[in-house]
């Protein structure tokens, strides 16, 4: 089994670059959390008041961050999925189905392929399976918005989200490094 901590000619561990990106990916989560409200403030007005909930989040991220730059580089990438995952649910359960909220849990199963390594392939298989799966119970069983939310601003919400989602996908797509992952 690989060591995840590689060391450098010394002997002295240098950082993981799984959990550096996953540190990363925590941090500007985090620093997005303040943000996204002002963006439906703009094209979502209805759902502001909502998406003031949405920054309640922005600690556990911030906890990931701290993980992955102490060191602990498994637990860092493991929070991050599996803080992602609680993290879209509550906002799906928030804003309602309609908003799209739950396409970031596609971030999250691309995460759950990239943030682990080949030794921890039955790790990363587990949690795939497992998003899919609460992806599909959640398209069943998540309702309506806890307040309403108007039609337009619901569509907008919408295009927000769907767009957060591509984006963030991207941005881990670019971010983890291919070697590491396939080594």
């Amino acid at each position: 089994m690989m060591s995840i901590l590689k060391r450098d000619q010394g002997g002295v561990p240098r950082a993981d670059p799984l959990g550096d990106a996953a540190g990363t990916t925590a941090l500007v989560l985090a620093l997005n959390k303040p943000v996204y409200p002002v963006y439906v403030w703009f094209l979502a007005e209805s759902a502001f008041q909502l998406s003031l909930l949405t920054a309640l989040s922005m600690p556990l991220y911030l906890v990931v961050w701290y993980v992955s730059r102490i060191g602990n580089s498994r637990a860092a990438r493991l929070g991050l999925v599996i803080v992602g995952v609680l993290d879209t649910l509550a906002i799906a359960l928030i804003f309602g189905r309609e908003s799209e909220t739950l396409a970031f849990l596609f971030a999250c199963l691309v995460l759950s392929g990239f943030a682990f390594y080949r030794c921890e392939v039955w790790l990363s298989r587990g949690l795939v399976a497992a998003i899919f799966f609460l992806f599909v119970l959640a398209e069943s069983l998540i309702g309506g918005p806890l307040t309403p939310i108007t039609a337009g601003d619901m569509q907008n919400l919408a295009y927000l989200n769907i767009t957060g989602a591509a984006a963030l996908v991207a941005f881990i797509a670019l971010r983890f490094p291919r070697q590491e992952r396939m080594g």
